[in-house]
């Protein structure tokens, strides 16, 4: 007499080993409904695309405990912005946006930025969005309305350097009026960022 046993289907691509820089975990929520956690977390960095989250989800409700499971919640995302995290049920193209469009910015302190210039809009937006609103890392806000009124040719000529009789905190301040806002660097130093 032979047996057989059931063998586990093979986890796609988009199935990470440990938490990624930026996925989500997918949680099967029959087996949750019922005592037991059963998940894995989904990388949506790469070429990861709807169809690819689509296939990890599957593989993740094909292997669960529970007979039949066909309901999932995102249950910990890891990377992504407020406005995507805040729902057990994201959008996934919305998801493949926001990693198609974060994969532009290799540099950690360009990823944080993209981050926070989303996190203020409210939705992800295009490479030249950003662009439009990020000016870049300074030292402090007084640093950046320096470097503003020298690129622009407001400061007088024949000042003596480094500007020293100018009150540049005061010119940030008015700055500030205009919607310009600073948010601090995780690696030191302040994202500036004009109005959108």
């Amino acid at each position: 007499m032979t047996t057989t046993t059931a063998t586990r289907p093979t986890a796609p691509a988009c199935i990470a080993t440990s938490c990624p820089d930026v996925g989500i975990y997918v949680a099967c929520l029959a087996a949750y409904n019922n005592g037991r956690l059963h998940g894995a977390w989904i990388d949506l960095e790469g070429d990861t695309d709807e169809d690819d989250l689509q296939e990890g989800i599957a593989w993740i409700l094909a292997t669960s405990p529970e007979p039949g499971a066909e309901e999932w919640a995102m249950h910990d995302s890891c990377g992504l912005p407020s406005y995507l995290s805040r729902t057990e049920s994201p959008d996934l193209s919305q998801l493949v946006a926001w990693a198609d469009e974060l994969s532009n910015y290799p540099e950690e302190d360009d990823r944080e930025a993209y981050r926070l210039a989303c996190e203020d809009q409210g939705q992800t937006i295009d490479e030249d969005g950003f662009r439009e609103t990020y000016c870049g890392l300074f030292k402090d806000g007084e640093d950046y309305a320096q470097e503003l009124a020298e690129e622009l040719g407001s400061v007088p000529a024949g000042l003596a350097w480094p500007l020293n009789c100018i009150d540049w905190a005061s010119a940030w301040r008015d700055l500030t009026f205009d919607g310009y806002r600073e948010e601090p660097c995780s690696g030191g130093w302040v994202h500036i960022f004009r109005p959108a």
